[in-house]
């Protein structure tokens, strides 16, 4: 059966955070970067990506069993405390909780200012869409194709060209960077390039997987290694046309890059986490260097079996503390549970409370792994009639 549980979560926290440790240390060094290969990287990326979605155990995940000390800090972390008087809480279940409504006010605060600052970035744009040469030349990056639902703006905000909007995108191009019309041609193929292989949504999703996670900085590095990658990927794929695009691309590239590196200052702070391109130039301009060589293979093969292992074997075990609460140890053992000194009661949602009855409290625990023999009730009620009965 598939369980979401403690345990389930601290073994895709523990998982992802290594993985992403494992990709963060391709981004310091450009060589290795290039050595192991972009398109190698992102499947690091993906395989993080979805050992996140899916923070569960599965039915053939085997349990590994803590050692008592680590078992026993869970166990406080689990143990249900009386917070106000008839309510019990975990930290766990406080950790949910926060969990879940930091979730929900992030992504409430994030499209809420986005929405904003859309609305005050193009009111101080100026709309260019049908001038020329700009309209002739959005007609020939796109080959005729949903030329008509692109907008073109220039924007004093804006630190590089930019392309924003899921539904309706608008191209933003720096205003004081003074391009000729190869500079306009050569970034409006990158923005409109990122159209076309919807990278906007995939950024959109990403986002909203950050949000889930929101308390774990290692998501929002990996957000914006992500964000690298997808720059490089549109990078080299307009400078495998050659050499002369790959000259007319990177002088562009740094053209606007130079040109707009004043916008900064006059961008309200608050707006630029929007409309400041977040890309690591050094890795691209790198990465184009290398444009034409051949991965290492066997490094490649290497990493990608370290990474696969460690996706793959976070699924096949899970680890649960050994012990309950340290309250219900006696003398220097454990008290070995039983029918005579607790039961069980199972939860709508399939977690179980474990009733101490020698210390009148108990703890929930997501399986019975630990408490072979011990009786188990669909509720307190049941319990005290088969104890009539008897």
């Amino acid at each position: 059966m598939i369980q979401f549980s403690f345990s389930s979560v601290l073994m895709t926290v523990l998982t992802s955070n290594l993985l992403l440790i494992l990709v963060a240390l391709f981004f310091r060094n450009e060589k290795t970067l290039a050595r192991v290969g972009y398109r190698l990287t992102a499947v690091y990326c993906a395989v993080t990506l979805i050992r996140l979605l899916f923070p569960c155990e599965l039915p053939f995940t085997k349990t590994v069993v803590l050692p008592s000390g680590i078992s026993n800090l869970f166990a406080l972390l689990r143990h249900p405390y009386e917070v106000i008087p008839g309510i019990r809480l975990s930290v766990w279940k406080i950790f949910c909780f926060l969990w879940l409504g930091g979730s929900i006010l992030y992504i409430a605060l994030f499209l809420f200012q986005y929405k904003i600052l859309k609305h005050l970035a193009l009111r101080n744009s100026r709309d260019i869409t049908g001038q020329e040469p700009y309209a002739s030349l959005l007609r020939k990056v796109c080959n005729g194709k949903r030329y008509d639902r692109i907008r073109l703006c220039i924007s004093p905000y804006a630190d590089a060209p930019m392309i924003i909007g899921l539904l309706n995108p608008i191209i933003l191009l720096p205003r004081d960077a003074e391009p000729t019309d190869m500079d306009v041609m050569y970034a409006l193929r990158h923005e409109v390039c990122h159209y076309m292989h919807h990278d906007l949504w995939l950024k959109f999703g990403i986002n909203c997987l950050v949000v889930a996670y929101w308390w774990n900085p290692f998501t929002h590095l990996l957000n914006r290694q992500i964000d690298t990658l997808l720059e490089i990927r549109v990078d080299t794929s307009i400078i495998s046309e050659g050499e002369d695009a790959s000259i007319g691309y990177v002088t562009s590239m740094l053209h606007y890059m130079s040109g707009s590196r004043g916008n900064s200052n006059t961008t309200p702070r608050h707006m630029r986490m929007f409309l400041e391109k977040r890309s690591d130039l050094k890795h691209r301009l790198h990465m184009i260097q290398c444009n034409g060589r051949k991965p290492n293979f066997l490094l490649s093969f290497l990493m990608l079996l370290v990474v696969l292992s460690l996706y793959l074997g976070s699924y096949l075990v899970i680890f649960e503390n050994c012990s309950y609460d340290p309250l219900y140890q006696e003398s220097e053992a454990y008290i070995v549970p039983d029918q005579q000194n607790c039961y069980a009661i199972e939860n709508a949602d399939g977690t179980y409370n474990i009733y101490f009855i020698d210390w009148e409290t108990f703890e929930t625990v997501a399986s019975l792994d630990h408490y072979h023999g011990i009786e188990v009730y669909s509720s307190e009620e049941e319990r005290n009639e088969k104890i009539q009965n008897r």
